[in-house]
């Protein structure tokens, strides 16, 4: 739903966010995790600063903090009336801990979403609401396609690349009560190649 090329803001006005919800309170009867997971495709944004143009920094930016925003802002209002805490995990990205050269839009956006978890998680936590970030690094996905793996692999400590399961497995524990005491973290998934805090 939110990878769409066009923008957050005309995907969520042509589908309805509330639909999207309204839809998953029909089927489910309620929600208990949100795992706010959008960016927008890598490629026009990976250029110098005075050549990435303004459209292509506010898609990058619509899509995973807009999207994140409009996202978490929905649910919340449900798991506040539900009374019974909840899980939010939001995927930011290695790129969300320390920044590189040609990546300025990316980089913006992924460290905007570690610290939209950090007021999150405090503002929610009294209503047991968790709020965690996850941050991986090179991930074997499409995402990924044209990349030189090899070379990523060869930035991490443990000299691999990760895998989508190991990723997937990881926000799955965030959204257990084994994780109920951890809020506002956000937590490299990377092999070792970043170990920014």
């Amino acid at each position: 739903f939110f990878q769409a090329e066009d923008g957050i803001r005309d995907s969520v006005a042509s589908r309805g966010l509330g639909d999207v919800y309204k839809r998953q309170l029909s089927e489910f009867g309620r929600i208990d995790i949100l795992v706010n997971n959008a960016a927008a495709a890598r490629g026009e944004d990976r250029v110098p600063i005075t050549d990435l143009s303004d459209d292509v920094f506010k898609k990058v930016n619509d899509i995973k903090v807009f999207g994140t925003y409009l996202c978490t802002k929905a649910v919340v209002k449900v798991l506040k009336e539900q009374g019974e805490g909840g899980k939010i995990v939001n995927i930011s990205s290695t790129a969300g801990k320390s920044g590189s050269a040609n990546t300025l839009a990316y980089n913006a956006a992924n460290f905007a979403v570690v610290g939209m978890t950090q007021s999150m998680a405090r503002e929610l936590g009294p209503f047991s609401i968790n709020v965690n970030c996850v941050c991986p690094g090179f991930t074997e996905t499409s995402r990924m396609d044209g990349l030189d793996l090899d070379q990523g692999a060869d930035k991490t400590a443990i000299g691999r690349i990760g895998t989508d399961d190991e990723v997937g497995d990881f926000i799955a524990h965030l959204c257990t009560k084994a994780t109920s005491w951890i809020t506002g973290q956000s937590i490299n998934v990377n092999g070792g190649s970043v170990v920014e805090h």
